[in-house]
């Protein structure tokens, strides 16, 4: 790992450190658990950064192509994890705190690290299949790779799944999901997650994109 790499994972755990110590102030404080789910979540969010930035240090794995799209199959099923902090925002309504001015930030400090997890790790991949095939390629397969993540948002948050039940309960999980997408009760709710945050997590792929370009340029 480089000097930069190494100081970008050292500012993502300081963001996360600082994440938990506020849920630990907050159950101090208030004497409730209620938002000690944000920690696990928060880890589940980390597993893709995690999983991209072992395989880009990886070699070997990237020159086997059936290899690498297994690794890719994994890590596209566990990065609905890191946007999906976004959706926690709801439970602001259900909390009962005089510490009106703390849950707000605390939920968008966690919202925000795991959007920024989840779109590291979806830049690591893309360099990744850049080097394994080509950048239209590469950009091809994360614009899908954009809509199955909020897809997966939508199952994670109205339909309860978790990543793993995939392999635990794969038929419930697929009736699950074409109910979702051929029942009306269920249609306009599951295209308006998947295409809403679809579209944000493609839109800020792009801007993030740019600015990297930019920066990388400025140095030459």
């Amino acid at each position: 790992m480089n000097l930069q790499g190494y100081q970008l994972n050292q500012f993502l755990l300081l963001n996360s450190l600082f994440c938990v110590l506020m849920v630990l102030f907050r159950v101090y404080v208030t004497g409730s658990l209620f938002y000690s789910f944000l920690i696990w979540n928060l880890f589940l969010a980390g597993i893709p950064y995690f999983i991209s930035s072992a395989l880009a240090k990886t070699v070997w794995l990237k020159k086997q192509a059936l290899v690498l799209l297994v690794v890719l199959g994994i890590w596209l099923l566990f990065l609905p994890n890191a946007p999906y902090l976004i959706t926690d925002l709801m439970h602001l309504r259900h909390a009962k705190s005089s510490l009106s001015w703390l849950d707000p930030f605390m939920l968008f400090a966690f919202a925000w690290n795991g959007l920024i997890l989840g779109l590291l790790s979806m830049h690591q991949v893309f360099h990744i299949l850049i080097e394994k095939w080509n950048r239209a390629v590469a950009k091809r397969l994360l614009f899908g790779v954009v809509f199955l993540c909020g897809f997966g948002i939508y199952l994670g948050r109205f339909q309860r799944w978790n990543s793993w039940e995939l392999f635990s309960d794969p038929i419930i999980l697929l009736k699950d999901c074409f109910r979702s997408i051929s029942d009306p009760i269920y249609r306009i709710r599951t295209l308006g997650i998947t295409l809403g945050f679809g579209t944000f997590l493609w839109i800020l792929f792009l801007t993030t994109t740019s600015f990297f370009s930019i920066k990388k340029a400025s140095r030459e």
